[in-house]
């Protein structure tokens, strides 16, 4: 990893447990932007990978709600738009599953949130359609056409202190402005596409045993509203690197643990961390002290 790559890892150590973390972003940052960990391949990879669930399990990775349909073409032709102008990427002819013939270019997931009563201050917002290949441990089958609140239930504490902050934000956006968030986890397998949860069972294995398994899992998520349906665009761009990239730099995967320790017991379980803790800390012993 080199001196540059060093200093843009994610700021982790600014992100709430159980917070929005918004942030502007800028219009030539949106779409194909560079990897979070600095993989050059890892776009090569992802547009690969989609390529085969596209040909292989288009049912589980894509879905349009016939509700959803209007907002669905206009966010296709605005996602066009803005590859042609920021990306000078040129897609081909239109297809009738036209989000997926705009994903399929790019590395990020595409997600269609739709309000409930458009123009409305009490307004809902449900999953209306997606292109999703790389899901952390959810299924799009289990999520279409649900509210947000619906969507995040298994969250602990998401229905209490995020839900409303989440819909307003959603609801009082400014057409055309693009936000972003990031979300961080941490997985045992070296996976993208990863609709279920693999467990592990801990057993004592050297640090750089456990570099090759404990990955860290970041998503870039941004949010642009649509000026003619009021839909929004939600696209998920995910980095994935194992633990042992960051020999060089362990202070990022020591952050994860310092936030790992923040976390609820509720939380932590929710996350899947019970497996990869003790090991991601045998880790951080070797190579940080």
């Amino acid at each position: 990893m080199n001196p540059s790559e060093k200093s843009s890892l994610p700021p982790v150590h600014k992100l709430p447990a159980l917070g929005l973390g918004l942030r502007p972003c800028a219009p030539s940052d949106w779409l194909d932007a560079p990897d979070a960990f600095g993989d050059d391949l890892m776009r090569t990879r992802q547009l690969a990978e989609k390529r085969h669930l596209i040909a292989e399990q288009k049912s589980k990775i894509y879905a349009c709600l016939p509700d959803a349909q209007t907002a669905e073409k206009e966010a296709t032709a605005a996602l066009a738009e803005h590859l042609h102008i920021y990306n000078q990427l040129s897609l081909p002819s239109q297809k009738t599953d036209s989000l997926l013939s705009v994903s399929a270019q790019i590395p990020e997931d595409i997600l269609i949130m739709l309000p409930t009563e458009k123009g409305s201050p009490n307004t809902d917002w449900i999953l209306g359609a997606a292109c999703l290949c790389f899901p952390s441990h959810w299924r799009l089958q289990d999520k279409m056409g649900k509210s947000i609140t619906a969507i995040h239930s298994p969250v602990p504490g998401f229905a209490q202190v995020l839900a409303r902050p989440v819909i307003r934000f959603f609801t009082k956006m400014q057409i055309g402005r693009l936000s972003q968030r990031l979300n961080w986890s941490v997985q045992t397998e070296d996976k993208l596409h990863t609709p279920r949860h693999t467990p592990i069972k801990f057993t004592m294995r050297k640090a750089n045993d456990w570099g090759n398994i404990i990955h860290i899992r970041i998503e870039r998520q941004c949010f642009f509203k649509l000026p003619v349906t009021g839909a929004i665009i939600f696209s998920i761009r995910t980095s994935l690197a194992p633990l042992n990239k960051f020999q060089d730099t362990p202070e990022f995967p020591h952050t994860i643990l310092q936030q790992i320790e923040k976390l609820s017991e509720a939380f932590s379980s929710y996350k899947n961390l019970s497996s990869t803790e003790e090991g991601l800390r045998i880790w951080i012993d070797k190579y940080m002290f």
